[in-house]
């Protein structure tokens, strides 16, 4: 088990902006995470992560919620975040699928392909790949497509880095 190298803040010794943030956290999810207890260590970088959110709403209206599910997944899995790719491993069993069993069609395996060199080798995503996924989106959407993947992986770092221990509702759904 991993120890996390900045300890979860405690409410009780927080600041009142990050109270109020935390409180507003427990309202909307009924939980507060604990890889947003870190980052309420400082709130700039909190807005600044909390942007995942408006990101991920403005795919959902060109993109499935598998299919965002799917994305999220294979760039976790290559960033090698165990957190996040744990988090997606449980959304895929939520929704009563086996993760190491998934069938793609054609539009999802163009975003998990996607979502791999993202993670791994932006510098070498092929043309034919951008293409596949001109089949499906326009520019726009691409756009929108690689700033949430930038903003994925600057989660998966952020969460990785500082060795964010797993929230007790995700230990089940580890590999």
């Amino acid at each position: 088990m991993m120890i996390a190298v900045i300890k979860p803040i405690a409410y009780e010794n927080a600041s009142p902006e990050a109270r109020a943030e935390y409180e507003r956290q427990y309202r909307i999810n009924g939980t507060v995470t604990n890889a947003k207890k870190t980052l309420l260590h400082h709130l700039p970088s909190y807005h600044a992560y909390e942007e995942w959110h408006r990101l991920r709403e403005a795919l959902l209206q060109f993109i499935s919620h598998r299919a965002f599910i799917v994305f999220c997944y294979a760039i976790s899995l290559e960033g090698d975040s165990l957190l996040n790719s744990t988090y997606f491993r449980k959304s895929l069993t939520d929704r009563g699928e086996n993760p190491d069993e998934l069938l793609l069609d054609d539009e999802e395996l163009a975003l998990e392909q996607y979502g791999r060199y993202l993670a791994s080798k932006p510098n070498a995503v092929p043309n034919a790949l951008f293409s596949h996924l001109g089949q499906y989106y326009t520019p726009e959407q691409i756009v929108a497509l690689t700033a949430f993947g930038g903003q994925m992986i600057a989660t998966n770092v952020f969460n990785s880095a500082l060795r964010i221990e797993l929230d007790e509702y995700l230990l089940h759904f580890t590999t």
